[in-house]
């Protein structure tokens, strides 16, 4: 149990939560597109209508339009702030190219020579998607970096910054080319939004975790009074366990959309003119539980529900629109900070590639999914590659760079909801099973097989850890070992057998496939790269709305095998 333990404790890195304001901050995401066409441009930087690198991103070949800018050695300047902002774009990088950012204080970010962001960056030719988040003026007048994000992962959060003269932020590369296109800017203003334009009656209930609000105003009333702020501490003195409703009238300052976020310790609802607009929801302190609606200028009938659990309490409202930062419509004691819980990360180790990778069991969330795949492995390598397969499906659901997994959903109290999560730069891949034997190559591909179909039977673990699958298809044995080479997983499925049909390898589907090099293929408007044999029978087709690409398993003497790498 000790050796366990201490296990555990070096896969373990402890990383405390966000504060309950960062997570507020950051509500709203969508930001306006920038016009490309309205920057000034350096002379080493042209507008083109789109990019093609070649295949091995030593240089990009452009066309004529204006979507995107390419350009190197000069710097670019994005904005001039004069307020705090939030900022998106993508870019592209040569073979051998650096990205280097400069701050409006004049700090640079280079991130290829940057050890954490290097492990980040996806290969030469692919997009990226940069975020940074900046407050022109904290607290004591100094700037901030609130957050900067590479394809997803943050590198850098509340970072403080010395002040002098703000300048522009500049994006260039030292060497090589870079493409830049899809920025996205808005300022974000303090001003206030809605008041509340009277006091606030509150009616306190007899228990608590009542999750029919219907059910708790039939309650025994405890008390009734009035309130100048939303706070859940007009309960103090009553018993534990209590349900409070609060009513209003918030003056909304204009006409137009308002985002509202709850967040609270326990079961929390808001309605406004009646409308549900935050549906009844439980959470702890420190999960922000949104919800949108329009509304004309002018007072609002606002009502609020909450009671009390297990959580520690906590009551909290905030309203917001596009380009303001949220403005509080409660008690500051209400709303307490979370308690700090640490984030149990596992990870190999880094330092030597031919020490034991992770596998972990476990549910898994894919993204648009409404239901957990409940037959998942996670496989971390000490190359700072990993994947995970849905073992029902055989599927390859994600593949991604950097820290392995975040497993605090599953290991942390009772292991509620269960979920592993990747740490890294996540590159979602089609969930279906990569074999299938068809009638023909024009037979559409499953969404999903069954268990008469696919049966999955075990695996196999090498010295160092690596598993090697096994599974029962249509009749037929096959075997699928997955590892990290270089930047890219390669991926060997082996049949053997006599299924009833023509086995195939769908090896791509996406909304794009372009074949940039013999044998190389860009997937997802250059999200990844498939790799296969030059001299592979690849067919591409659409079907089913997207672009596939398949290669038929050619069988000999009762086997055959394909291999082809996903390169990130």
């Amino acid at each position: 149990m000790l050796t366990f333990f201490s296990s555990i404790v070096r896969q373990t890195a402890l990383v405390l939560t966000v504060c309950l304001v960062s997570k507020n901050l950051y509500a709203q995401v969508d930001l306006p597109a920038l016009s490309l066409a309205q920057l000034a441009r350096p002379n080493s930087w042209q507008l083109v209508g789109s990019v093609s690198p070649t295949a091995d991103a030593s240089s990009i070949r452009t066309q004529s339009g204006s979507n995107v800018l390419v350009g190197s050695n000069e710097p670019l300047t994005l904005l001039t702030p004069t307020d705090d902002f939030r900022l998106r774009f993508e870019v592209m990088l040569s073979a051998g190219a650096d990205a280097v950012l400069t701050l409006p204080t004049g700090q640079q970010i280079s991130f290829a020579d940057s050890r954490e962001s290097a492990r980040l960056l996806k290969a030469p030719g692919l997009w990226q998607t940069v975020d940074v988040w900046y407050k022109t003026k904290g607290p004591k007048g100094f700037s901030s970096l609130e957050k900067l994000a590479l394809n997803g992962v943050t590198l850098r959060e509340s970072q403080t910054l010395a002040n002098g003269k703000l300048g522009p932020l500049t994006l260039m590369t030292k060497k090589g080319t870079i493409a830049l296109r899809k920025v996205g800017y808005r300022v974000m203003s303090p001003r206030m939004v809605a008041q509340w334009s009277g006091p606030l009656s509150y009616t306190i209930v007899e228990g608590g975790y009542v999750q029919d609000p219907q059910d708790a105003m039939r309650r025994k009333v405890l008390k009734q009074d009035t309130t100048s702020q939303l706070t859940y501490e007009v309960s103090y003195g009553q018993p534990r366990q209590y349900s409070l409703f609060f009513t209003g009238k918030l003056n909304a300052l204009q006409t137009g959309d308002y985002q509202f976020d709850l967040n609270q310790g326990g079961l929390a609802a808001l309605w406004i003119d009646g409308k549900e607009v935050i549906p009844i929801n439980h959470l702890e302190l420190g999960m922000p539980n949104p919800g949108k609606v329009s509304l004309t200028a002018g007072p609002h009938d606002v009502r609020v529900y909450f009671s009390r659990s297990w959580f520690r309490p906590g009551l909290g409202l905030f309203v917001s629109q596009a380009g303001t930062r949220p403005q509080p419509l409660h008690a500051q004691s209400s709303l307490p900070e979370p308690d700090a819980i640490a984030v149990i990360g596992v990870n190999p180790d880094y330092s030597d590639p031919m020490n034991q990778v992770q596998r972990i069991r476990s549910f898994v969330q894919m993204p648009g999914e409404k239901t957990k795949r409940t037959h998942s492995l996670s496989v971390g390598s000490p190359t700072g590659i990993h994947y995970t397969v849905d073992l029902n499906q055989m599927a390859l659901l994600q593949v991604w760079k950097g820290d392995f997994a975040n497993t605090t959903e599953m290991w942390y109290e009772r292991g509620e909801p269960q979920l592993l999560t990747p740490l890294g730069a996540v590159v979602l891949l089609p969930g279906q099973t990569p074999l299938m034997v068809l009638n023909n190559d024009s037979s559409a591909w499953p969404d999903s097989v069954s268990e008469n179909t696919l049966q999955y039977t075990g695996l196999t673990i090498d010295k160092q850890g690596k598993p090697t699958l096994q599974y029962k298809l249509a009749g037929a044995s096959v075997t699928d070992a997955i590892h990290s080479e270089g930047d890219a997983l390669v991926r060997t499925l082996t049949l053997t057998g006599s299924p009833t049909g023509t086995p195939y390898c769908r090896i791509a589907a996406g909304s794009s496939v372009e074949e940039v090099g013999k044998g190389l293929y860009a997937v997802n408007d250059r999200s990844y790269y498939i790799r296969v044999d030059p001299k592979a029978k690849v067919k591409t087709r659409q079907s089913n709305g997207k672009q596939e690409l398949l290669l038929p398993v050619e069988l000999k003497n009762g086997g055959g095998s394909v291999q082809y790498s996903i390169v990130f």
